[in-house]
């Protein structure tokens, strides 16, 4: 898969900057609950051998220091420029300037345990192909995770009931921003997972978001909210396990 069918590389690690950099961000406090999901499957599965496709500002080698060999593989030069000061050190991590469907078959030859794809399906043009790139990497025993915004988040229903948008597949500001390609809700995000040749392992959400990210930033630098708010809405995932996606599959028995 070429640049141009991808998103602007530039454009986006601009804008992705630009929002983690922020005196406040709600989207980086987002990646952080993110992260710390991937972290949990981690520790559940203790792969050796790891993939990280996409890696943004922190790469999880940052907080998961046992494996014996890992693969970084991201496509924009500010982030690679990062990883590669935070992995310096480090002779057992591989870092690769590309598309993942450019590169994965140069990594066939190698025993993948794990696979982290996070907050990214919604983001490649052709979520179909790009989890068809990761099955050919995977082996029968290859964990991977993959997390997604749901369209059914509690702030996109708000926001239909108060009128901002006609329907909840409608795309978002945050969604144009970032150039996000496709929404998901539970039903076309397992359909995707399963009809490309994978199995569900485990299934959950991992934060309820009660307003979009501005008006959460707004709350939260006016004093209205503090972060004790973002652990209880975290925590509130038992009551509404549907509104914010994250799964781990493996690839389907023959």
């Amino acid at each position: 898969m070429t640049n141009e069918k991808n998103i602007d590389i530039v454009q986006y690690s601009k804008e992705y900057f630009s929002e983690h950099k922020k005196d406040f961000s709600f989207e980086a406090i987002l990646s952080d609950i993110r992260r710390k999901k991937v972290m949990e499957s981690l520790k559940r599965y203790s792969p050796s051998s790891i993939v990280e496709i996409g890696c943004g500002l922190a790469p999880i080698f940052c907080e998961y220091p046992d494996f014996k060999k890992y693969y970084l593989i991201e496509p924009s030069e500010e982030f690679i420029e990062n990883a590669k000061n935070l992995a310096k050190t480090r002779d057992n991590i591989t870092i690769i300037q590309d598309y993942f469907e450019n590169v994965y078959q140069g990594l066939k030859a190698s025993k993948i345990d794990f696979i982290i794809a996070s907050s990214l399906l919604h983001e490649v043009p052709d979520p179909r192909y790009f989890l068809q790139s990761i099955k050919n990497l995977c082996n029968p025993d290859t964990i991977v995770h993959i997390n997604v915004p749901n369209v059914y988040s509690f702030h996109r229903l708000l926001a239909k009931e108060m009128g901002i948008i006609k329907d909840i597949f409608d795309m978002s500001e945050t969604e144009r921003k970032f150039q996000r390609s496709t929404r998901f809700d539970k039903k076309t995000f397992l359909d995707c997972m399963e009809s490309s040749g994978f199995s569900i392992l485990s299934f959950g959400t991992y934060f309820i978001k009660p307003f979009n990210n501005s008006q959460m930033e707004c709350l939260l630098t006016a004093d209205v909210s503090d972060l004790e708010i973002i652990e209880g809405l975290n925590g509130m995932i038992k009551y509404f396990p549907e509104m914010g996606m994250f799964a781990e599959v493996r690839l389907k028995k023959i």
